[in-house]
């Protein structure tokens, strides 16, 4: 039982009264004040009642109407429209409260939302009657704006003696699940429109005959082979023989995503930081080379490292997208631990993508080196959390100048040892920034 704010302040009352009266020595005002706080006494030991009497055994009627109303045969059930959503995304909710007593009851009902969410349509919240044995839907909308896993839950219940003095909470224990990943950026267009060389190689011919693109050698017609692969230039040329083109295999690459959520990465406010960025640019990444049928693998550091292994297919979007949506900004392990660790599991020429701040850490400069003198094609992509403080007024136009000149000097050695370095600025898309990655 808990005290409302009419108790309360009726509580006030009594007792301001009370003092009043002996002050004044006025008999009127204390014998008031006395009944005012004897009706509060009976209402609080009726309210207690009532929670005793709820919580026995019996459950019929007769014990009901005496003990008042009671949160115990209650229950909620809810339903998501989807477990799964991109950021931005919205997740229609549907609240299913039940009353199992044959009681009218006066409810107050919250479902609890994760702090990040926007309710964007109807309430979590109503203050409603709920017949006997009867039901009511509190259905509403919520925008995810930012990625990671939440849980809806639980159902927060309120009663009100018949006074409204008093009131009864109770928690219904009902838990949904659902999962946020990070928003992805259509990167095909900015790829065919660039009028720089593509940063990343993408399928490669391995020079043997197979399904491909690129021409290899003309070679007499076989049986079974396709009418679009016959030359028919060289067939006339070649006095009577079909003759067909012939093209050099694809192989696909193994392209490797490394994301840095070390606690630096959270530097700057919630919705813009590198951690979020990063993760954006990562799945951008992943579902442009996944789709274009190249082997992608992923690999996390912070605290620890964790990896997926390079795979193909829709399968393995999701499970990157996964990886992703949980990765916590902590921990403070060096890059240079991540490629000693990944260096002899990977394929050589393997482009490699570096998503990261470049702060508070020491061995970036050898970990590139290490990369490049086994020949990886390096790039890094670095949202700098410099502009990000700077933006939020964390960081003054001093501070911030002699750590952008920092910053920069940093990238011209990461440039000289070939890598491509690209410093993404907050307000620049991923396309654009791709798009002039090679416009050193």
């Amino acid at each position: 039982m808990a005290w409302s704010r009419k108790s309360a302040m009726f509580g006030s009352l009594a007792i301001a009264l009370y003092l009043l009266g002996l002050t004044l020595r006025n008999h009127q005002l204390v014998t008031v004040a006395v009944v005012l706080l004897s009706f509060l006494t009976w209402a609080a030991l009726r309210a207690s009642h009532a929670d005793v009497a709820a919580s026995g055994r019996r459950m019929e009627e007769r014990t009901e109407e005496e003990a008042g109303v009671s949160l115990s045969r209650l229950s909620a059930m809810r339903k998501l429209s989807s477990a799964r959503v991109f950021e931005d995304g919205e997740v229609d909710v549907t609240l299913r409260i039940q009353n199992h007593s044959p009681l009218s009851k006066v409810l107050e009902v919250r479902d609890s939302l994760p702090e990040v969410m926007r309710i964007k349509k109807g309430a979590n919240y109503i203050l409603m009657e709920l017949g006997p044995r009867r039901e009511t839907l509190i259905e509403y909308t919520v925008e995810c704006p930012l990625r990671g896993f939440y849980t809806i839950g639980p159902v927060c219940i309120r009663i009100q003696d018949s006074f409204g003095l008093f009131h009864k909470e109770k928690e219904l224990h009902v838990y949904d699940d659902f999962l946020v990943f990070p928003k992805t950026e259509d990167l095909k267009d900015a790829f065919v429109k660039s009028k720089v060389p593509k940063i990343f190689t993408g399928a490669v011919n391995i020079r043997q005959p197979g399904p491909g693109s690129e021409f290899y050698n003309l070679r007499e017609y076989i049986a079974g082979d396709p009418m679009k692969a016959i030359n028919w230039a060289a067939t006339a040329r070649s006095g009577g023989k079909m003759m067909v083109n012939e093209r050099e295999r694809d192989a696909v690459s193994d392209i490797i995503l490394i994301l840095d959520s070390r606690a630096v990465s959270e530097t700057g406010p919630v919705s813009r930081n590198s951690l979020v960025y990063g993760t954006r640019a990562a799945a951008s990444l992943a579902s442009f080379f996944l789709s274009r049928r190249d082997s992608v693998g992923l690999v996390v550091y912070g605290d620890e490292v964790l990896s997926v292994d390079r795979d193909t297919g829709k399968k393995q979007l999701y499970v990157i997208l996964t990886k992703l949506a949980g990765a916590m900004a902590r921990g403070e392990t060096p890059l240079q631990v991540v490629t000693n660790r990944i260096l002899p599991h990977i394929n050589k020429g393997s482009p490699i993508i570096i998503l990261s701040c470049l702060e508070d850490d020491s061995t970036i400069v050898n970990a590139v080196r290490d990369l490049r003198a086994r020949h990886f094609d390096t790039t890094i992509l670095s949202p700098s959390s410099l502009e990000f403080e700077f933006d939020a007024r964390r960081l003054d136009r001093t501070g911030y100048e002699v750590l952008k000149t920092e910053r920069d000097i940093l990238i011209s050695e990461l440039r000289g040892l070939g890598a491509f370095v690209m410093d993404w600025e907050p307000d620049m898309l991923l396309a654009t920034a791709l798009s002039g990655a090679r416009g050193f």
